[in-house]
């Protein structure tokens, strides 16, 4: 079955993180869905672990999905988790080989016909240039929230305002919150994500450098601006005056589409039917899930408190612990492993986090609060328990714990050093035994469920873009 040369050929490009990967594969899907075909690129490093994680697709989507890998500038063995470095060394070396892309190479074999429209990451919004040079409709997909996106478009203002300076420091919050426009309701410090790199001010600096200028770059190149996200979760966003015009299009979300049997993006392939079968052994809403995604890093004593407040909990659990930290496995995971053994735990290197989420036997989430997760969580409606470390984070723990009041933080905001297992303990029965998280979470999940069905808004402006890529 080859692929229609005449169809629509998307070229999409996520930023190289879990978090973003996923997200773009579905729009992928959803191109696919409606006809494109669809060349997906990732770094060299993650389309290894992606098509080594991916479950065969199907043959017709197979032969208009085309999943490629380009070099992303770094030596092998070098950190990719350095993402200062891995931005700068991408931005060089990845531009020729987009063009040689977008020239047709490799295409003509498979049949896809030349690419005729581009969707990047907002984060990687210098990829732009070469499409725009070739006159295709070009879109920048944002992976996480509006309401980052929405500062870091108006960070011209804050500095003119005096709130930040011009490395993105604050001057004056005023109760440590500022305004976008005076329109709009105060937005806590949080908010400035770029400020919470765990202490290291340099590396503070050079992330409201970078993320600043691709912000300003998506909004200035691309046809439209995307968001996954929905009006009705941030709608301060989408109902006052915001310094960019974005498009809501989420959630998106992989789990729903009828053809499981495609690449969803992640990068370890996950034990789905050990993970299913013993979530269907455990009573309803008793199970604690904890993932931290793919790149949070805890110190082995944190480990070995959560490890300890998990196996005195009396709770079943459901623990993602990603390959390759093996070798920081404190003294306590010997008795987890104990407790596994006898059913009332579970680890394992990685999850199908939709399918567990959307489990009834799930009682509550432990999250890095990633926005990927976040959105999961709600949109599964399940509880979060919030203990975030770096950029973005503690803006969605803001929205989780303060907006929404769909979760808790595991330890206040001024807490320093270690959460101790008693603290874990005592957050873990507080959330699970809050009938109003639950309750209004619940409601957060129908109405994210209307967004992307029937009349839905988020759903109508996926068509309407989608509509726009085939110009």
């Amino acid at each position: 079955m080859a692929a229609d040369a005449r169809a629509p050929h998307a070229l999409l490009l996520p930023y190289p993180a879990q978090g973003h990967v996923i997200p773009f594969m579905e729009l992928a899907h959803r191109l696919l869905d409606r006809g494109f075909a669809v060349t997906f690129v990732n770094t060299e490093f993650n389309h290894r672990r992606v098509v080594g994680a991916a479950v065969a697709a199907s043959p017709g989507r197979r032969q208009r999905l085309r999943l490629v890998g380009i070099a992303d500038g770094m030596d092998d063995g070098e950190d990719r988790d350095n993402l200062i470095r891995l931005n700068l060394t991408m931005e060089e070396a990845m531009p020729p080989q987009l063009e040689a892309l977008l020239d047709g190479e490799g295409c003509a074999g498979e049949g896809l016909g030349r690419v005729t429209c581009v969707v990047v990451d907002a984060g990687m919004s210098w990829a732009l240039d070469a499409a725009k040079r070739r006159g295709l409709p070009t879109a920048a997909l944002w992976a996480a929230s509006a309401a980052v996106l929405a500062v870091l478009v108006g960070a011209k203002n804050l500095i003119r305002d005096g709130v930040i300076d011009d490395d993105g420091a604050p001057v004056k919050l005023e109760n440590n919150s500022f305004r976008l426009a005076e329109s709009m309701a105060p937005m806590d410090a949080t908010f400035l994500a770029w400020n919470y790199m765990m202490g290291n001010r340099d590396a503070e600096r050079m992330v409201f450098r970078y993320l600043t200028t691709t912000a300003w770059a998506a909004v200035a190149k691309a046809d439209v601006l995307l968001c996954n996200t929905f009006a009705e979760l941030e709608p301060d966003i989408f109902t006052q005056h915001s310094p960019a015009s974005i498009l809501p299009i989420g959630p998106l979300r992989t789990w729903q589409r009828p053809a499981r049997k495609a690449p969803v993006g992640h990068f370890w392939r996950s034990d789905d039917e050990a993970c299913l079968s013993f979530l269907d052994a455990q009573p309803h809403g008793s199970v604690v899930y904890v993932a931290f995604g793919s790149l949070t890093v805890m110190s082995p004593m944190q480990l070995q408190e959560l490890a300890l407040a998990l196996g005195a909990s009396g709770r079943p659990f459901l623990w993602v612990f990603r390959p390759g930290l093996a070798g920081k496995l404190p003294t306590a995971f010997t008795d987890l492993q104990l407790l596994a053994q006898h059913g009332r735990g579970k680890l394992v290197e990685w999850a199908p986090q939709e399918s567990v989420l959307a489990h009834s036997a799930v009682g509550c989430f432990v999250t890095h609060c990633g926005w990927n997760s976040t959105l999961e969580g709600i949109c599964n409606g399940v509880p979060l328990l919030c203990w975030p470390y770096f950029t973005d984070q503690f803006t969605n723990q803001t929205y989780i714990c303060d907006i929404w009041r769909v979760g808790l933080r595991v330890a206040p905001m001024d807490t320093e050093g270690i959460v101790t297992k008693e603290q874990i303990m005592g957050r873990l029965e507080s959330l699970m035994g809050d009938s109003g998280v639950k309750e209004r979470v619940s409601k957060f999940k129908e109405v994210a469920e209307r967004s992307m069905s029937g009349e839905g808004q988020s759903l109508k402006n996926l068509n309407a873009f989608i509509e726009s890529m085939r110009k």
